[in-house]
This record gives C-alpha cells, structure tokens and sequence, in this order.
C-alpha cells in the first residue's frame, strides 16, 4: 500500500482425460499472449473495483469475468441490496456514564465509504421501499446505469472479457509469480437463447471450462502473460471462487480453522451458499406451472410465528415497488435464510459446502472445471425453486391469489429464472506476507478503543458485525459461535499479498484472512473498498516492477514521493492511509 501510493490447480483412464485435455488447452492457445500490466482473474464485486482502480491511474488492465455482467454480489449473484453495519457496540455494565457506541454511524459516514463506491451509492434510488438496507435496485438496470458507464469511461486502459473463466494457472521457473494465466472463453450460438443462461450452471459448468467448441458454445483460449522481466504482469485473484489460488499449487485456506487465524482448516465446513431469484406479482393470475423439485424443510423459518411474516419476507428485499403491502407490479428479490432451531427456511442451502476439499480440488487441476461441488450447487438451484413455489404457495397469508406470482428472470438476465450464479459467502483464502492471516481478533475490542487494529500498512476500511450461516451438521468452533459484533475495522496491505508470489494479489474474499474474520468482510462496500486498494497498488506494482513485499515496505515506510500518475487518486490514498474520520485522533 504504498501510503503515499496507497498512502489508499478407475486412475488410468482419468489421466489420460486430464492430460488430453491440458494439450486441448495448450495447442488452442494463441501462441502470441494477451499483455497487459495489470490481469484481474474476477467475478465477484471486488473484482470490478480493482481493474477501475488499476485502470484509472494508466495500467493496461484486463478483466476476467465468468458471465456477461460485471459487478459480482451486486449484480450476477442477486444480492442487489448494499449491506451496511447496522449495530452499536454497548459498554460494559460496570461503566454506567458511557454510551452505545455506533458502528452503523461510522460506517455510513461519507467520509468513511471509498469515494468511488459513495459515487456508486449516490446513483442508486430505493426503488422498492425494501428495509434491508437503504439500497435495493434491480440489478439489470444497475448494470445499463451505473457500471457500463464506468468501464466505458476507462476507455481502452480497461478491456473486460466475458464469460470467461480461468482454466489454468502456470509459475515462473523458481516458483516465486505466476508467469501465465489461462483461459476460456465461450460464446454463445445464434441458435441458444438468452447468451446461454437459459441453462443452470449446474448443466453447463463443465462446458465453460471445456476449450473445445459444443453444440452451445464456440470457444476461445486466452492466455494472459508478460514477456517483460523488470516489469512482470500483476496477477489479482479475484475471483468468487479462489480459483487462481487453487490452480497456483501453493497453500490456501479453505473453511473453519479452530482457532482465529490459525492455518489449519476443516475445508468442507464453511458458510451456506443460496441460489437467488425475483418473484414478480401480477395484476391477474398468469398460472406459473411448478417444476418438480427435491428440497424439503421449507418454511418461513426464523420468521414462523410472525402473523405477518409472508409480507415481512415479500418486502424485506423488495427491488420494486413501494407500498407497505404487496401490490401488482412489485418485484421482490429472494434470499431468505435457514433456521437451525427450527429446522425450516428458504433458499439458503446449508446442506452441502460448496466447494470440493482441497485434495479434491489438486486432483481436479489438471482439468480445472471450478472446484465445485455438483451435489451442492444442484441440490442450491433445487432449492431456489423450491421456496419459490412454497413461498407462492403462501401468498394467500396476506390475501393474495398464488397465481398472480412468477418468476422474473428479466432483472437478473437468465432465462431460467434464478440469478446467473450463486452468492457465496466464504471462498478458498491466500496466506499472506510472512505467514500474515487477517484475524476476527484485528475487528474486535471495547466501545473505548473505538477501531480494530490499526496497522501502519492500512489501505482499506471495513465495518460489519460476524454473520455466518452454517453448514447444517457442521458444528462451528465455540470462538464463532460467540462472536458477532466488530468495530470499524482497517484492512492491512498484507491481507492483500499471497506469501509466495510476489505478482499475485487478493482482493475481495480471496484475502488473506481468517475464516471468521472473512465472515465480516465479505459486503459489498468492504469488497469494493479492498478491490480499489489492491487494484491501485497493483498499477503501482505493475509501473515500478516491484514485488508485493517490496510494495509493502514502501507503504509502511510512509513514501511521500507520489509519482504523477497517482495524482488523481490522491483522495482515494488519503482516504486508504488513515482510521475512519469520526474516530481518527
């Protein structure tokens, strides 16, 4: 972070499958490679940050996107709803003259939220009147509105590529950076509708990866490199998935570690993931069918004895419409919880994790497909339609005809009717720096001590209490379990960094942090806050030819000498460089 710079991968037959498949690779690949300064593998809403972030200040920037709609949580994996802290801090009994101090306040302080993404904020209307946060929009119009401009005002120092997704990863000779990325991009034929999201990932995930050309999609393999050695490529993992950490063949994180920051994890517990979608309510009935699905223990779940609680649940991520009650025209955003008490919930899937154990993803590598779990991610898309016609089948609790209800797919740009994939909430996570993890414990401490830790090498800013959602049958650590509330929190350089490669960054989920720690950074506005740190150090990076642990001496040494390439990011370093505002000394 430079302070002054950012002072802001039946045993014969499957590996000769694998290996055909790696040459499939090898020999469709251009042998000319894409160069660009700064290569951000992405998908997730940190992901769109960096490259703006990078792009801005000059670097030739490349994006990888796995669908065609850029923007992550906010927009490909339906949570089009901002979320902020909404909690104060009480203090202890024994201090009777001390009050509740608000992180919700803080947090929602302009002077706290990175420029950039206040400037997001400021072009967003509540549409909706949803109360799960100030911000619910219909991602669609989102994307045409407010992030198409913004890539287009990169002009060409930002190229995006779409539906892309990363299939290969290879290393220098010492193993010390990533010398290569390779990809594989589809289009989809004339003759396939709705640019292939007529089908469920779960169908089509293998033919995304495959580079060769199917019935649906023609493809291309794209590989990313640099022929440069005083200024190598700057890699950003910033994918949804951890995929360029997995395919790296260096250690990561994966799940639950059974103590805050340790580097042992249980790499199939982890958080839930859930499969959102829209539900419009029509004038008159329009007769939806039902599909046949498998999902069971439906229910309004923690909401069960509300009298209320079809209408709560209908207007809690309403993207359209604004009366208290539903009305005809109403379109309303699903991802409702699960409750473990009472065995019952909605489209959140808590029954598998979504990700193969890291043994499983090493043995995949050879013909990267992902590292997902297919029973998880199917038994996720069953679900979705499940609450959907349960939660249809409720409408009469508030006096309203079941069959005015409908899937919206248009808000979400699918045909299928869920969103283009699913929202997760922990991923696969790097070491950072000398071992370095982000820890719950660097979030925490009394009402008095006002902030987290503030690191000498802070870039970003964060504020949100713990939220998990277990696995079912997945018994969290005690630690977890009790914890909840943070302080406004800073975010060090070092939970950027991968220990072992210098060109490689983190952003996003994919940070170097502990499992619970990643439990309060994974919002949108701290996505996008660590997405714009790491995209402008790794211009920086990409500009001077210095490493990640070379960078990262510079910022903690404070250098003043900000080169006129940063100038216009001046606001977002001094912002990077300090604690919040309402609690700087």
């Amino acid at each position: 972070m430079l302070r002054a710079r950012l002072t802001a991968v039946c045993l014969g037959v499957c590996l000769m499958l694998r290996a055909a498949a790696g040459a499939a690779v090898t020999r469709a690949a251009d042998d000319s490679p894409l160069e660009f300064d700064v290569v951000v593998a992405g998908g997730s809403t940190a992901a769109f940050a960096a490259a703006l972030a990078a792009a801005e200040p000059g670097a030739r920037t490349a994006l990888i996107e796995p669908t065609d709609w850029v923007g992550g949580q906010l927009t490909s994996s339906g949570v089009p709803a901002v979320d902020e802290a909404w909690h104060s801090i009480q203090p202890k009994p024994a201090d009777a003259a001390a009050q509740p101090y608000s992180v919700s306040k803080v947090a929602r302080t302009p002077a706290n939220i990175t420029p950039s993404f206040l400037a997001l904020l400021k072009g967003i209307e509540n549409p909706a009147n949803c109360w799960v946060s100030r911000f619910c929009f219909c991602p669609d119009a989102f994307v045409v509105g407010q992030l198409q401009p913004r890539q287009r005002a990169a002009g060409d120092r930002l190229v995006v590529f779409l539906e892309t997704v990363v299939k290969r990863v290879e290393l220098s000779a010492d193993g010390s950076r990533v010398a290569s990325i390779t990809c594989v991009s589809r289009s989809p034929r004339a003759t396939v509708p709705d640019r292939g999201f007529d089908r469920l990932p779960s169908e089509d995930l293998a033919d995304w990866y495959s580079p060769r050309d199917s019935e649906r999609f023609t493809k291309r393999v794209l590989r990313f490199a640099s022929s440069r050695t005083d200024r190598p490529t700057v890699f950003i993992d910033a994918t949804e998935w951890g995929e360029v950490l997995a395919l790296s063949g260096k250690p990561y994180l994966q799940g639950v570690e059974e103590a805050d920051g340790a580097l042992e994890c249980r790499d199939t517990c982890g958080q839930a993931t859930v499969y959102c979608f829209a539900q419009e309510l029509h004038a008159e009935p329009v007769g939806e069918p039902d599909r046949t699905i498998s999902a069971t223990k439906l229910g309004y779940g923690a909401y069960r004895d509300k009298p209320d609680a079809w209408t709560k649940i209908w207007t809690y991520r309403r993207i359209r419409g604004r009366t208290p009650t539903a009305t005809a025209g109403d379109i309303c955003l699903q991802n409702w919880g699960y409750s473990e008490k009472v065995h019952e919930g909605g489209n959140d899937y808590p029954f598998h994790y979504l990700f193969l154990s890291r043994d499983q993803a090493a043995a995949e590598a050879a013909d990267w497909r992902g590292g997902i779990n297919l029973e998880a991610l199917r038994g996720a898309e069953d679900r979705a339609f499940g609450w959907h016609q349960w939660f249809r089948s409720r409408a009469g609790d508030a006096g309203i005809d079941p069959a005015r209800i409908s899937l919206s797919p248009a808000v979400l740009g699918t045909g299928h009717g869920l969103a283009k994939l699913p929202y997760i909430r922990d991923t696969r996570r790097a070491i950072g720096l000398d071992g370095f993890v982000l820890r719950f414990a660097d979030m925490t401490g009394p009402a008095s001590q006002k902030t987290g830790t503030v690191f000498p090498d802070r870039i970003a800013l964060g504020a949100y209490p713990a939220d998990i959602h277990p696995i079912a049958g997945c018994d969290m650590p005690d630690y977890c379990t009790a914890a909840h509330d943070t302080l406004p929190f800073c975010i060090p350089f070092r939970a950027l960094t991968h220990r072992d490669l210098g060109n490689l960054l983190v952003v996003g989920k994919t940070m170097a942090q502990s499992f619970l720690a990643n439990s309060a950074t994974r919002l949108h506005p701290i996505e996008w806050s660590t997405g714009t740190a790491g995209g402008v150090a790794a211009a920086h990076m990409a500009r001077t030819g210095r490493t990640s642990r070379e960078a990262s001496v510079r910022i903690t040494l404070v250098d003043r000498d900000v080169p006129s390439y940063f100038r216009s990011l001046e606001h977002l370093l001094r912002y990077c460089a300090r604690p919040p505002r309402a609690i700087a000394s």
